[in-house]
């Protein structure tokens, strides 16, 4: 029964294929192997799930399941549960032309109503229309009834015929131990989840090596969001809709390289250029060499939230990460899926193992052509213990990897220092010792690690061409007695260019979702694209910060801090006027007008992210985008 089911998830895919050939482009008949090779383990994670009571059962011993009952409980529950998942299977060969991704549990409401009740209206003309998949369906059942007929004959079943009670205890643990590690999909750091499918296929082949029963239960327990419509179509302005159809006077783009440099928990609070409580000498010169947004903030508290918000513009608006959530093999818009028809190369640097927070399936679901992990770097003795490899060699690494990729090219790296349990390289403990919190020696030794990475870079013949982002994936523990709320998310955002041509500062309220555009702005590129955010070197839109923790949505301008519940506004604070934010002005009728335009800049962001993520519009090539 074990391979007749993995026989029939082969036959759904090949159904899947065929029926769906116009969605892709496989290329040569070579690209299906590893198509079909990693959708088995997609599949035998699929089959443990669903039947792994099933098999538990089917292993006790002969003398139990001589009774009558008991096999025909044994029967129904195999035949009900596979039965239902084939047919799940087969709709979804015939629905993902009109959603683009494998079904998923949002799909049940349309069973409930919550998405309309024309759906039974059609199963009529799609069982016309599509008597074939109504054919192969059956062909399956009678597959499924005549395989389990010809293994029910078999005495044995798939015990191991032991007669003692030691033997089948023993037998009856490994079976389950297999059938845990099949769920999992094996023994990797994080079970198998519906994003991983991008990790080992071209992206717009993900879709293939899933299979529909995996990508239900797997998103089952995912909260789906609800489409919200605050403000009407008329009350959107260009500007709200998330699509960018630049004005460059530019013939073409230039073909600046792009590193975009993510510092572990990297607060403002800590910049000694800010008076800050670490010392940052080296940032703080970066920062005299360069163009600063003093007002920067990050739009997630969390890495793997913060990740996408900067290369992807893709902020952290509801409870679970972008990347864990049943919205993760949406298409998305990224920094490097953008610049790749330019001809761009892209990679991701990460000191940490592969496995690490699911960054890796996050960045080849962005499009990214290399990832580099803790297992490709060449001197295994420089990890920390804990983490990864340290940030001083690792960013000296990366500097050197650099020179071997091809230009233009734009690449990202994720730092490991400072983070708990906040260690540095022994040789550096003396140097860097400092009274206070214990992130402060990480953070000095990581402001020397960036400056050992851009000593290596002026030595590359890509170093003058090149447009460095210096931010953090998030904000770090506090460690100034005065935060306010909005500080939890002041972040720095550094423009860099090594032939020293941007230099500046700006007040300009900006977020983690405003990079991409503004790297693309800088690069004069000249294509439509999808980003939440906008080129903060343009004065088209206006400039605001969006976030989100624990139920409340967070709106920043340059003048007002707002807090709204979901339902209503439940702070409004002048935090120009008022820096530590004592005032709370929401029950200030003097306020009245700013806090509605406030409450509707934010309901439009909202109503963006929501809306589009739901109906997976988050990319210009949509079919439906904008409409």
């Amino acid at each position: 029964m074990f391979a007749t089911l993995i026989g029939m998830y082969t036959l759904l895919r090949i159904a899947f294929i065929l029926v769906n050939k116009n969605e892709f482009q496989i290329g040569n008949v070579s690209n299906l192997f590893p198509i079909f090779w990693h959708g088995l383990r997609f599949d035998l994670s699929a089959i443990f799930l669903t039947n792994g009571i099933f098999f538990l059962f089917f292993m006790l011993p002969v003398p139990v399941r001589v009774s009558k009952i008991y096999n025909t409980i044994l029967k129904y529950l195999f035949l009900s549960v596979n039965i239902f998942f084939l047919v799940l299977n087969c709709v979804d060969i015939l629905y993902f032309p009109f959603v683009q991704k494998r079904l998923q549990s949002d799909t049940f409401r349309f069973l409930t109503g919550d998405k309309g009740t024309e759906v039974y209206g059609l199963i009529p003309t799609f069982l016309q229309e599509y008597w074939y998949m109504l054919l192969f369906f059956g062909l399956l059942v009678f597959g499924l009834l005549y395989a389990y007929k010809k293994a029910t004959q078999v005495d044995t079943y798939f015990t191991f015929n032991v007669k003692s009670g030691i033997g089948f205890f023993g037998g009856f643990v490994a079976t389950a131990l297999i059938i845990l590690v099949g769920i999992r999909g094996g023994l990797q750091l994080r079970p198998l989840s519906v994003i991983n499918a991008s990790e080992s296929v071209e992206v717009h082949l993900a879709p293939i090596v899933l299979n529909s029963t995996f990508s239900l239960i797997r998103t089952a327990g995912k909260k789906a969001m609800q489409v919200v419509n605050y403000v009407t179509d008329s009350q959107l302005t260009e500007c709200d809709k998330g699509l960018h159809n630049p004005s460059i006077v530019n013939d073409t783009t230039q073909n600046l390289n792009v590193v975009i440099i993510l510092v572990e928990s990297l607060s403002k609070q800590y910049l000694s250029y800010y008076n800050g409580t670490a010392k940052t000498p080296f940032l703080d010169s970066l920062i005299k060499e360069g163009f600063i947004f003093s007002n920067g903030f990050a739009n997630a508290r969390e890495s793997i939230q913060g990740i996408p918000a900067v290369l992807a513009s893709i902020p952290s608006l509801q409870d679970e990460p972008f990347i864990f959530s049943k919205y993760s093999s949406n298409n998305i818009t990224s920094i490097a899926s953008t610049l790749k028809p330019e001809g761009y190369t892209s990679a991701f640097y990460h000191g940490a193992a592969l496995g690490t927070m699911g960054f890796h399936p996050f960045v080849k679901l962005a499009g990214f052509d290399h990832y580099y992990s803790s297992e490709d770097y060449p001197r295994p003795e420089d990890h920390d213990g804990a983490w990864g490899i340290w940030d001083l060699p690792y960013l000296r690494y990366m500097a050197q990897s650099l020179s071997k990729t091809t230009e233009p090219f734009v690449a990202s790296v994720l730092t490991l220092n400072p983070h708990h349990p906040f260690k540095i390289q022994e040789e550096f403990q003396k140097k860097y010792k400092q009274k206070g919190h214990p992130i402060f020696p990480c953070i000095s030794y990581l402001d020397y690690s960036l400056k050992t990475f851009f000593d290596e870079a002026k030595k590359q013949a890509w170093y003058s061409n090149t447009l460095f982002v210096i931010t953090a994936d998030h904000t770090g523990p506090n460690t100034d007695v005065m935060k306010t709320q909005m500080d939890e998310y002041r972040v720095p955002i550094i423009f860099f260019r090594g032939d020293n041509s941007l230099r500046g500062t700006s007040e300009t309220i900006a977020n983690q979702m405003d990079i991409m555009p503004t790297i693309l702005g800088q690069l004069g590129y000249q294509k439509p694209f999808y980003s939440l955010g906008n080129d903060l070197f343009s004065d088209n839109c206006p400039h605001a910060a969006t976030f989100y923790k624990m139920g409340i949505y967070h709106h920043v301008d340059d003048q007002y801090y707002y807090q709204w519940n979901g339902e209503k506004g439940v702070g409004f604070y002048d935090w120009k006027q008022d820096k530590y934010l004592r005032k709370n002005l929401i029950k200030d009728t003097k306020f009245s007008d700013k806090i509605q335009k406030c409450d509707l800049d934010l309901k439009k962001v909202i109503q963006n992210y929501t809306n589009n993520m739901i109906q997976n519009k988050m990319n210009v090539a949509s079919k439906t985008f904008h409409q």
